[in-house]
């Protein structure tokens, strides 16, 4: 029992990691990449454009990874069922 606990622990330590990997890595390359082509056509706005597309993309990623994880993971529902099934036997 204690086993299965720190795994969890350690899925949800993994998550929130990659939540984090994959909302600022989008953010940080395409809002890079606008402040070069800033500065290579001379305009202020691209490196905005790119920020905004960049936690457009982020937001995208993290809400595809969590619905992931909600798929395969069981509501407290579907456990407490598996339980009471498991006693009635």
């Amino acid at each position: 029992m204690r086993e299965k606990k720190q795994n969890e622990v350690a899925d949800m330590l993994v998550l929130i990691v990659q939540i984090g990997i994959t909302m600022i890595v989008p953010i940080i390359m395409c809002t890079v990449g606008g402040a070069w082509l800033d500065g290579r056509f001379g305009t202020k706005y691209i490196g905005v454009i790119g920020f905004v597309l960049g936690a457009i993309a982020g937001f995208q990623n993290v809400y595809r990874l969590v619905k992931k994880y909600l798929k395969d993971s069981k509501s407290p529902g579907e456990i407490q069922r598996e339980l009471d099934e498991k006693t009635d036997k």
